[in-house]
């Protein structure tokens, strides 16, 4: 029989979900978020930095203080045993190195930290394909306006039910660039429901910064020319292959 855990040095929410577990009347361990966790059976409840940063054996559940009732719910469901699993949801932190975190029935099963977005897709399809969920749920972060509307897009071409998130609450804390565990705080995060493909408009500020990226990825030899920064911010084509169009290569723009 499983057992429950709290596994948190959050003091606020280690003490707001000891009230909803016994409010519950659910039997639950505290453990110290140094202490293994040598045991399958055990539940742990963990915020979403501790979980990858303090991995350990049983089922991790991500909380915090907005999402306990949800969490206590999952972590009951994963109580019950061997099961089929109804619900997938993929968080996704995005950017030019995009961060995949993804959920089973609310319990965290792994993380992932791209290279490049163009190695989104195939990953999100072979998630969605790891098992016959009855739910799945793709949520976005709500930073770097293009690369994120750009997934969106992709997403709903897919026809798949997306969401997008408030990232104000989801890289608090962290350090810059861990754009996994920003992920994981996505997939725990609610999020409104995108029905439509956006309109992707780079700006001024957008063309010049893929020049840029353009010029360090070349080591300095040249820079991508601005009709072609433009292709890549709408996702036209990738920046591998603007750096093959050797033809539209301009030092001057």
């Amino acid at each position: 029989m499983g057992r429950l855990a709290i596994r948190t040095n959050d003091f606020r929410l280690s003490f707001k979900l000891i009230e909803k577990l016994r409010a519950d009347s659910l039997d639950f361990e505290v453990i110290d978020v140094n202490t293994p966790v040598h045991d399958d059976s055990i539940v742990w409840f963990s915020t979403p930095s501790e979980i990858v940063d303090f991995p350990a054996m049983g089922t991790p559940i991500p909380v915090d203080l907005d999402s306990i009732d949800s969490a206590v719910m999952s972590a009951v469901y994963q109580l019950k045993g061997p099961q089929e699993s109804i619900s997938l949801v993929i968080g996704i932190d995005p950017g030019p190195y995009p961060g995949i975190a993804w959920l089973v029935d609310g319990a965290f099963c792994g993380i992932m930290q791209l290279t490049s977005t163009k190695e989104l897709m195939p990953n999100l399809i072979r998630l969605r394909e790891i098992g016959s969920f009855v739910n799945i749920t793709i949520k976005v972060g709500d930073g770097a306006p293009l690369i994120r509307d750009q997934i969106i897009n992709d997403c709903i071409a897919e026809n798949w039910v997306t969401e997008q998130v408030n990232e104000n609450s989801t890289s608090s804390g962290l350090i810059r660039n861990n754009h996994s565990t920003s992920a994981l705080r996505i997939a725990t995060s609610n999020g409104t429901k995108i029905w439509q493909t956006r309109s992707i408009k780079p700006t001024q500020g957008d063309i010049k910064y893929i020049q840029t990226e353009s010029r360090k990825r070349s080591n300095g030899k040249f820079t991508i020319s601005q009709t072609v920064a433009a292709m890549v911010a709408v996702g036209e084509i990738s920046m591998d292959e603007a750096l093959a169009m050797r033809s539209s290569y301009s030092s001057e723009e």
